[in-house]
């Protein structure tokens, strides 16, 4: 497959580039651009197979690119340094995408599926799907409601420290020092969750980001919450965790 890779860092063109060479026999990287507004350039001369492309770029980000070479047809696989919404807003439109830095067996499985069909009018449809996914709701007036002796009692999202799970319960930590328990598993409480600032660092803990004292950033990374819970960092999701703290 005749290939171009689009992206404005150049170490990012450079590994990206060597893992096709080294472990995918059956692309030709016809060009590198560092840049949208190159990468259009080389789309429109050489009419590639699949595009590797890079959302956030300067002057001409990755949907621009698109926009100016809609006419042809293409597959492409969009590369993005990890961002949980944004990686949501993927798996809603059924987007190719591959997370920054990228894995090798990932990549090899974007190319099997990128080989078995062009599909430019259903890309066109599942970039209108992501923008749309993406675009900033309105400000909330609703609070946490919590079940509590028969009662829904309303809280506000700074008054909770955390969420611990157990089993198929989860136990909710109030500021106020009570704990109330609801038979709710915690894939579904993080759900509920997504729009308010908390984030699940391991498999059995969300924690309000708000609410973090210090953070450890070694092998065995950890929060230090500010009622002094300890509460582990899983090795999967560090990088992400610190990654959307320094966005705060």
């Amino acid at each position: 497959m005749r290939t171009i890779i689009i992206d404005d860092e150049q170490n990012a063109l450079d590994v990206l580039r060597l893992q096709l060479e080294n472990y995918c026999s059956d692309i030709e990287v016809i060009a590198c651009c560092s840049g949208g507004e190159d990468g259009i350039k080389a789309i429109l001369e050489y009419n590639p197979d699949l595009v590797f492309l890079d959302i956030e770029m300067p002057h001409f980000n990755g949907f621009d690119v698109l926009n100016h070479t809609k006419d042809l047809n293409f597959k492409v696989v969009f590369t993005t340094a990890y961002n949980q919404f944004a990686i949501k807003a993927f798996k809603f439109s059924a987007l190719d995408y591959l997370l920054k830095p990228i894995d090798i067996e990932e990549l090899q499985t974007a190319i099997s599926k990128a080989k078995s069909t062009l599909e430019k009018e259903d890309l066109t449809k599942k970039v209108e799907q992501y923008l749309s996914f993406l675009k900033p709701e309105p400000p909330r007036t609703d609070r946490i409601a919590l079940p509590d002796n028969g009662m829904l009692v309303f809280y506000n999202e700074n008054e909770l420290f955390r969420v611990e799970s157990d089993s198929n319960y989860s136990h909710f930590y109030l500021v106020n020092g009570k704990k109330i328990t609801l038979s709710k598993t915690l894939k579904e409480i993080e759900e509920k969750l997504s729009h308010y600032p908390f984030f699940r660092v391991h498999q059995s803990h969300i924690i309000n980001v708000t609410k973090i004292k210090k953070i450890s950033k070694g092998e065995n990374a950890y929060v230090v919450m500010i009622d002094d819970a300890i509460i582990p960092i899983s090795r999967s999701k560090k990088d992400s965790f610190l990654e959307q703290f320094r966005k705060l």
